[in-house]
């Protein structure tokens, strides 16, 4: 194992990687080889998350493995350094480094919560889904060479958007497994408030910004399947025997899926 690279296992956080960057891409009015080499620094960044966190969590116990962790956590951060510094000082696209010291600073938080034993909570998961959504208007920016608006609105949808899935996910996985079923619909309702409360503010911004004109016209469009997904999710509750982490995983993913298209759909119109 040693000769192996780490990789994050949750597949889930791929989705979180790969839609942003690949919306930010599509959506861009230009695009320009230098676009691949944010991809790959993209994937050093979000690579170099993994072995730190395995670090971090094992700081306290002797193990073989952190010189393996350590070896990879500087290969992917040499990628992601030398390949932001490549657009940043090559192609001139400064702003890259605006964003790329965010990103590390939610990622040094996000490292910090962990040696809490947070990082499950809630803001370690949403400073997580921050990171990952500056990859959109990264993307749109090194492909184009522009920084506008769109690009801000696309790494807000993204944000938004997975930001719910962390909602849903304790709610089927955390919250309805340990609670007896309540009989009645508008109780399962109850029990979900937190989650629909969510969706319904992320919803409403965005009608809210379609409405003044500062989004498409359709992009709330975009949240309808995720939202009945919610609401179904909501009552249909789930127990201990059924609960399948693969098969929802698997949903979210298709889901993600959906999404991305749609957005992408709604920005081409």
């Amino acid at each position: 194992m040693k000769f192996f690279p780490p990789l994050p296992k949750e597949h889930g956080s791929w989705a979180m990687l790969i839609v942003p960057l690949l919306l930010g891409l599509f959506v861009a009015p230009g695009w320009h080889g230098r676009a691949l080499i944010l991809l790959a620094a993209a994937l050093g960044f979000f690579l170099t998350r993994y072995p730190l966190v395995v670090l971090v969590k094992t700081r306290k116990r002797p193990t073989a493995d952190k010189a393996h962790l350590w070896r990879w956590a500087a290969i992917y951060g040499g990628i992601t350094t030398l390949c932001g510094g490549w657009l940043v000082l090559g192609y001139n696209l400064g702003w890259l480094a605006v964003m790329g010291v965010l990103g590390a600073g939610l990622l040094l938080f996000n490292l910090w919560l962990v040696s809490r034993r947070q990082e499950l909570s809630l803001m370690g998961e949403l400073t997580g889904i921050a990171g990952l959504a500056l990859g959109a208007p990264m993307a749109y920016y090194a492909a184009s060479g522009q920084l506008d608006s769109t690009a801000a609105l696309l790494g807000l949808v993204n944000f938004l958007y997975f930001g719910g899935t962390v909602f849903y996910i304790k709610l089927k996985v955390r919250q309805q497994p340990r609670l007896p079923a309540p009989e009645r619909a508008s109780e399962r309702l109850v029990k979900a408030r937190a989650c629909l409360a969510y969706q319904t503010a992320a919803v409403t911004l965005l009608v809210a910004l379609a409405a003044l004109q500062w989004a498409p016209l359709f992009l709330p469009l975009a949240f309808v399947p995720v939202t009945v997904k919610m609401v179904y999710g909501a009552w249909h509750w789930q127990d201990k025997k059924s609960l399948s982490l693969v098969r929802l995983g698997v949903a979210e993913i298709a889901h993600a899926a959906i999404f991305a298209g749609l957005v992408g759909v709604t920005f081409a119109s």
